[in-house]
């Protein structure tokens, strides 16, 4: 046997472990519709798509038992061949299912990551070509979570779920306190940092006491940039969710640090926030929020959903609300971080493929089809005219304060830069390491470790731009 020979048959046995172990991997504790020998070789078979989705209890019976059997009931000549993955593997299985035959033509571009490397390096499909030949109607979703994934006039896929940052209140612990409620409107200009650190200290108890304390705060840091965006800050470049690419990024302005050093100050200073072993330690009671112990947290959007199991719908739980996060600076208009999850469809697809999938991701798309995703997972809807719905699920709050709550983060948000930048995860080493240990730090100063910061996230991102021929 040559050498070219030899390859060519490892070549093709490590194809077949891979699709073996694929099968393997998501046929244990998942499902791999139509998992091994593609019944593509039998001229009767039915058109395939391969659709590539994370492992989700409620998201997957939602697609096994609603989605696949509407479409083969409209569409039975087109199979839908039904990945589930983990996770933490869609990144690397959706490297490898191509050598394995078995190329995903649609998913979700965030699930594993990737959206930023995939449409740099022109892996992804321009839907607008299609969507005007179509007249697809594009209005019925959410502006800005359909405006973050235009570029040029190309359009990257078609959003699912969204949803913004907000500050989730333990109303509970308000009432105890005899506090008002912080207020629901993104105008108000009497929610400032100030106010929302005045109330901090006021729901504060016992700082010192493990076994009875009780935080007034607690915020998530929203990637790089969410601290300095409350602020009126934003990190990146204007062009570099755009190009997925940034040559600096600016950190060492007065602004930026001060943001950052009154992050810090909220646990060593005010003492309103708990430090990380404290954290650590409402965690192993469930989560920071729902183990009661702490009045508001800031954090992303999936909140809404995560903290419905509290609702005192029979015994035992509390009444929680959301409001905006507070003005950090006049000038902070978007001060908030945007979470968009959308459906994109692979270069590989083309021809009929690509129509097929194109057809699909307009059935996924659809009212009905996202009105029942909505109601199995809960999620936040990308669509305006499902969201009187969502918001009908929330026990504590009136319909239409969780609605002004909700659509008002995206007046004043950004899309999460996890989403666009290419190169996130090896960026957000870098500045987790170094966070990390300024927010553990009591004697921390932001002045000294922002400037370094910023220069080793500058050399990076040069770096990555230079790898990637930008």
């Amino acid at each position: 046997m040559s050498r070219a020979e030899e390859a060519a048959c490892r070549k093709s046995r490590a194809r077949a472990i891979l699709w073996i172990a694929l099968c393997a991997l998501v046929g244990g504790g998942a499902l791999l519709m139509g998992c091994g020998a593609s019944s593509a070789t039998s001229p009767a078979a039915p058109r395939e798509i391969v659709w590539l989705v994370r492992a989700n209890s409620a998201e997957n019976r939602w697609a096994q038992e609603q989605l696949v059997p509407a479409w083969a009931r409209e569409h039975p000549e087109i199979r839908i061949r039904l990945l589930i993955v983990p996770e933490r593997d869609l990144a690397a299985a959706r490297a490898s299912l191509p050598a394995a035959g078995q190329p995903p033509q649609v998913w979700s571009a965030h699930w594993g990551g990737g959206f930023a490397e995939d449409r740099a390096r022109g892996h992804l499909v321009d839907l607008a070509p299609l969507i005007a030949r179509d007249g697809f109607d594009t209005s019925i979703f959410i502006p800005e979570a359909f405006a973050a994934y235009r570029t040029n006039g190309q359009v990257w896929g078609l959003p699912f779920t969204t949803t913004g940052s907000y500050v989730f209140y333990n109303m509970k612990l308000f009432d105890a306190a005899g506090l008002p409620y912080p207020p629901t409107d993104w105008d108000d200009r009497s929610w400032t940092w100030d106010a929302m650190l005045s109330l901090a200290r006021k729901l504060t108890r016992n700082y010192t006491d493990p076994a009875t304390v009780q935080y007034g705060w607690l915020a998530n840091r929203q990637n790089l940039e969410g601290p300095a965006l409350l602020f009126g800050r934003m990190p990146w470049p204007p062009d570099a969710y755009a190009t997925g690419f940034a040559h600096e990024v600016a950190l060492s302005d007065p602004a930026t640090i001060a943001a950052y050093q009154r992050h810090h100050d909220l646990i060593h200073v005010g003492r309103v926030q708990p430090d990380a072993s404290a954290q650590a330690a409402l965690t192993q009671m469930g989560g920071a929020f729902q183990s009661g112990r702490v009045a508001m947290v800031q954090d992303g959007g999936w909140g809404w959903r995560l903290y419905i199991p509290l609702e005192p719908r029979g015994m035992g739980g509390f009444c929680w609300g959301v409001a905006p996060a507070p003005w950090g600076s006049p000038d902070a208009q978007r001060r908030v971080v945007l979470y968009t999850d959308l459906w994109v469809i692979g270069q590989g697809a083309t021809g009929q493929a690509l129509d097929d999938a194109w057809e699909f991701v307009k059935f996924l798309a659809r009212e009905d089809n996202a009105r029942s995703f909505l109601r199995a997972t809960r999620l936040p809807p990308a669509q305006d005219k499902l969201l009187g719905e969502w918001v009908q699920q929330f026990a504590c709050m009136r319909p239409e304060q969780a609605l002004a709550v909700y659509r008002g983060a995206f007046q004043y948000g950004v899309e999460s830069s996890n989403h666009l930048l290419v190169g996130w995860e090896e960026l957000n080493r870098l500045w987790e390491e170094q966070l990390t240990a300024f927010f553990e730090d009591p004697q921390a100063r932001a002045a000294d470790v922002l400037p370094r910061l910023e220069e080793e996230l500058t050399d990076a991102l040069q770096r990555i731009a230079e790898e990637e021929g930008r």
